[in-house]
């Protein structure tokens, strides 16, 4: 290949590589990561994508899980999750990110019986704080 295409081809991969990097998509992939290691049960994980104040409302959770809702949602295999729609408000540090979540666990604190559900649109808000997304369960 010639200098000139190599350059150009350089080029183009660069382009592509940022675009995937947009504040959306940070946004979204937090998003994501959050969701991911919370219907997986995986809650240490969980609390990394999460502000200060959202950790203890997955620590609360965490204290709450039994044994039996490991049995099933080994049992029923990986949740699905996938980023619907995730909005950035203009001149703020805050996001919505809407999602799709298949095949979950639904935990029920009050009556310690766990359901495995089918599917569900959630939506959870995000809050910029040094350059890092985290998700905010304020609400």
């Amino acid at each position: 290949m010639k200098m000139p295409n190599k350059i150009l081809l350089l080029f183009f991969v660069l382009i592509m590589i940022s675009c995937n990097h947009t504040p959306q998509n940070k946004a979204a992939q937090t998003a994501l990561n959050f969701y991911k290691a919370m219907y997986s049960l995986k809650l240490t994980e969980a609390k990394q994508y999460c502000t200060p104040e959202a950790t203890k409302l997955v620590d609360f959770i965490a204290s709450n899980i039994k044994e039996t809702d490991f049995i099933k949602l080994k049992e029923a295999g990986d949740p699905e999750i996938s980023v619907v729609e995730s909005n950035i408000n203009p001149g703020d540090s805050t996001a919505t990110v809407k999602l799709k979540v298949s095949n979950y666990i639904q935990l029920n604190l009050l009556t310690g019986k766990s359901t495995i559900e089918k599917e569900k649109e959630d939506e959870v808000d995000l809050v910029k704080i040094n350059d890092k997304w985290l998700v905010d369960l304020h609400k």
